[in-house]
């Protein structure tokens, strides 16, 4: 498990005065305003004000005081480290955690989570197929009767497909 989390992507500078734009890659991106510094590059780095556009965010960092300084930080992410996170509801999982698990039905494996995408009403895993009938990419809900468990510490996820999730499969 890695000791930072990625919060926020770095799209941009706004302003003359060095403040950040961040797209943020977090659920509740209100957990900002509670930040008192932010790691880029394995640098850390002291909030003077964070401030919401639209869906992004604008971060005035010390010691970025130009635009042109601004604008070298575009493409970093903006971590923080794992104990200063909000703590998780039961049974929820930092994406970052998620990403890169081993994936099996029974003891089958059947690929790797290489993505999530955030539908609002659940999560869905995105799987690279590796094995047999299942070479091709699986989006499997991430739902009680199809994700029968987790476990960080091994990377392991065991799941259920349900029937006619398949593109071979139908119902």
């Amino acid at each position: 498990m890695n000791s930072l989390l990625d919060i926020g992507k770095i799209i941009g500078a706004h302003g003359l005065n060095g403040e950040l734009k961040i797209f943020p890659i977090t659920r509740d991106a209100s957990n900002f305003h509670s930040l008192k510094h932010v790691i880029i590059n394995n640098t850390q780095y002291n909030i003077q004000s964070v401030r919401f556009i639209n869906s992004l965010i604008a971060i005035k960092l010390e010691n970025v005081n130009d635009r042109t300084n601004a604008e070298s930080f575009i493409g970093e992410f903006i971590s923080i480290r794992r104990e200063e996170a909000a703590p998780l509801e039961k049974d929820s999982y930092y994406m970052s955690d998620i990403i890169g698990c081993d994936v099996y039905e029974d003891d089958f494996l059947i690929g790797i989570i290489t993505d999530i995408i955030e539908t609002g009403s659940n999560d869905v895993y995105v799987i690279d197929g590796m094995n047999g009938k299942y070479k091709q990419q699986i989006l499997l809900p991430a739902i009680k009767t199809a994700v029968l468990n987790i476990d960080i510490s091994k990377k392991r996820i065991n799941i259920l497909i349900p029937k006619g999730l398949l593109d071979n499969e139908y119902i």
